[in-house]
């Protein structure tokens, strides 16, 4: 019989420099956790968004590259603010091309031009940086008739409850959409807080959109997605490996080896007049 570590919970919320270099303690670790987004992100960005050769995009909080790699693919110029230093230098080694410009700092303190961004965009990462400060630098560099396109993947579903996600919970203590404000409604999901510091910031035309999504993930898969998410990876090392020995032990044990997860990503997009 397996022997489960006992119920674990932080002690509080994240700071901001807390989360910002959290993720850069094992890049490749964090790169081979992470899931793509839905193709219907991708389908917005298009649409939408402006994404389209040429197109010069600021994104905030690229890690390692995930939603990087798609926007070199569509042919866009990006430059990549990234906080944590060894984040920034993965993303270098990983995308060696002249079309992106990887800038090691915090958003809010990076220096970027004026007008100088067709569109902006933020991929799981705008929590990490003050609201109303951003978006105020968001509504100074982005150029007129550019786009702001921000959202989160959340691991689970509200709406969609599944066995092994309070399963989860019992290990780790709480559930990983409530570390940035525990026993508060998901930010991810928040359409009236998006829409308040967007507006305020000036821009126009706020419209979100709810994307659910499912992976089907084996034990090792679910292992190394848990072992990116900030709830994990604020333990010590020692504390790390059982929580995760634990949610490997959860799925073969209980759930046959593989579990269907239901996410979902709450995507958010507003223009500059």
């Amino acid at each position: 019989m397996r022997v489960y570590p006992e119920t674990t919970t932080l002690r509080k919320p994240l700071s901001t420099h807390q989360g910002r270099h959290l993720f850069g303690q094992d890049p490749e670790s964090y790169d081979a956790g992470r899931p793509d987004y839905p193709e219907r992100v991708y389908e917005i960005l298009v649409a939408e968004c402006g994404l389209s050769p040429g197109a010069r995009v600021v994104e905030i909080g690229p890690a390692t590259g995930l939603v990087t790699a798609r926007l070199l693919a569509h042919q866009a110029t990006v430059t990549a603010v990234e906080p944590s230093a060894p984040l920034a230098d993965f993303l270098r080694a990983a995308h060696p091309t002249e079309a992106l410009d990887v800038v090691t700092a915090p958003f809010e303190e990076a220096e970027l031009p004026d007008d100088g961004f067709d569109l902006a965009v933020a991929a799981t990462s705008f929590h990490w940086v003050q609201p109303d400060v951003g978006a105020a630098k968001l509504r100074r560099i982005v150029k007129p008739g550019g786009q702001v396109a921000l959202w989160w993947m959340m691991f689970e579903d509200p709406a969609r409850p599944h066995e092994f996600d309070a399963a989860a919970e019992e290990i780790l203590g709480m559930s990983p959409g409530t570390v940035m404000d525990p026993g508060g409604p998901p930010f991810q999901l928040d359409v009236d807080a998006h829409r308040e510091y967007l507006t305020a910031a000036g821009f126009t035309g706020f419209a979100g959109e709810v994307i659910r999504s499912e992976a089907r993930m084996d034990a090792a898969r679910l292992r190394t997605l848990y072992a990116s998410m900030a709830l994990v990876l604020s333990h010590p090392p020692e504390e790390r490996r059982r929580l995760l020995d634990a949610i490997e032990n959860l799925v073969v044990d209980r759930f046959g080896g593989e579990v269907v997860r239901p996410f979902v990503t709450g995507f958010y997009r507003a223009g500059r007049r």
